[in-house]
């Protein structure tokens, strides 16, 4: 058979050449190594072609060229004309085998991509593929067997590693997939993507104690990050082993001393372990940071302050801790509510209703807002605010009992008995048999007779 040299294997490189960077812009699947040479429909390099092997390498290019461009029945029938013509043409199998998985003919595109493989088991793709075919067919066994040789034949693939780690679960094989996870470690080192997925899958199979030392491990690893320390120490805190938990956020607060939440969650074990003193210690610390918003500040103050016993020992300095958090606040964050509460509770009426009158300022949509500046500018004395705030109330919440009630007591103090009627008739609309209601409105007839 005559020999064709030179010129027409330089031509013939370089149309396989284009074809397969159109194919590689137009796969979604392969290795994630960019440097790797994309060899799907590349036959085995060699030094001479016969006339047949340049015409099956035309037609091939033709098929696939067609299959790009989306005419997949012209795609397909090149292949199947190219494969009558010589059988045993591996490249063809494949890309008739691709066309027959799109479409969805499983059994078609496993006989053909079978034959891909065996006829050339030194390509990757043709074996990515045929995973890929078995994955869509449930086939557990063949699908984890695929991987393994692939990650025999290329162990410095690590995609491929996380493709046979997924086939076992999907094969409901926990422990092997964690065990491929085991292989990929022990080559690349220790990372947080395998880390935290063999801590996810332990935990699966009820096995917490080997996920904590997922964590430990990664923990030791990677000290300069302090997030899979704390998810640690918030372990153990979740299973009450607080002197634990302490050693991690200690070793938080020694290795990232500007971390804005870590006087807090320390501030949080102590509390747990009834070490009071460190409580507050850490807490004033936590507040203190500038990092920290106001309305952070106040709901630690608020939630600490919520355990009796650390309230009844350090609830007057964490009275004096807000105020001198508020005198720091510049900005409207949402923190008034909360530092109207405890002046509210500390018995600082005036004080109280100045900050819900800052709050409402700026969002006036929560009545118990409203209620409570309500409550505070009474006890304050401030009368003349309470019925302006009272009516405000009374037309934003019009099925709420206590704006009508401030009301209608009001005008009847000031001798509007008409006003004070209307507003009484819309309590009993509300509560007709509230007691407090009914009270009122016997009070208003007697006086406005």
């Amino acid at each position: 058979m005559t020999k064709i040299y030179t010129n027409n294997i330089i031509m013939r490189k370089h149309l396989i050449a284009l074809l397969l960077s159109a194919t590689l812009l137009a796969s979604c699947g392969g290795s994630k190594k960019g440097a790797v040479a994309d060899n799907r429909y590349r036959r085995a390099p060699i030094l001479e072609v016969t006339a047949e092997e340049l015409s099956n390498d035309s037609a091939l290019i033709d098929a696939t060229a067609q299959m790009l461009v989306g005419k997949q029945e012209e795609a397909a029938e090149g292949y199947r004309a190219l494969l009558k013509r010589s059988p045993g043409y591996a490249p063809a199998h494949y890309g008739l085998g691709r066309l027959y998985l799109a479409s969805g003919w499983m059994d078609s595109a496993l006989y053909h991509t079978r034959m891909a493989c065996r006829q050339d088991g030194d390509n990757r793709w043709y074996r990515i593929q045929l995973a890929r075919i078995y994955e869509q067919m449930r086939d557990g066994k063949n699908l984890t067997a695929t991987w393994e040789e692939l990650v025999k034949r290329y162990p410095d693939e690590t995609e491929f590693y996380y493709n046979l780690s997924n086939a076992y679960l999907l094969n409901n094989n926990v422990p092997s997939s964690i065990e491929v996870l085991d292989r990929l470690e022990k080559r690349f080192g220790i990372t947080e993507t395998v880390s935290l997925q063999k801590q996810k899958l332990w935990n699966a199979i009820d096995k917490p104690d080997k996920a904590r030392k997922e964590l430990e491990k990664l923990a030791a690893a990677v000290p300069s990050e302090p997030r899979y320390s704390a998810i640690l120490a918030e372990s153990f805190m979740n299973e009450k082993n607080y002197s634990k938990a302490l050693q991690y956020y200690n070793y938080i607060l020694e290795t990232n001393p500007e971390d804005e939440n870590i006087h807090v969650a320390l501030a949080s074990c102590h509390l747990a372990m009834g070490n009071l003193g460190e409580t507050y210690r850490h807490l004033r610390l936590g507040v203190w940071n500038p990092e920290v918003s106001c309305r952070d500040c106040m709901v630690f103050i608020t939630e600490f302050m919520r355990n009796e016993p650390f309230f009844n020992a350090y609830g007057r300095k964490c009275f004096l801790l807000a105020d001198s958090i508020a005198g720091r606040c510049t900005e409207h964050d949402g923190y008034e509510v909360m530092y109207g509460q405890m002046l509210a509770a500390q018995g600082r009426f005036a004080e109280a209703a100045e900050q819900f009158r800052a709050h409402l300022s700026v969002d006036k949509s929560q009545y118990s807002v409203w209620e409570a500046l309500l409550i505070c500018e009474g006890q304050a004395g401030q009368e003349e605010e309470m019925m302006a705030h009272a009516l405000t109330a009374s037309e934003l919440f019009p099925l709420h009992l206590r704006p009508y009630l401030i009301l209608a007591e009001g005008y009847m103090q000031r001798g509007e008995c008409e006003k004070a009627r209307f507003y009484i008739e819309r309590c009993l609309m509300i509560a007709p048999n509230e007691t407090t209601v009914k009270n009122l409105k016997q009070t208003i007839e007697q006086k406005c007779r």
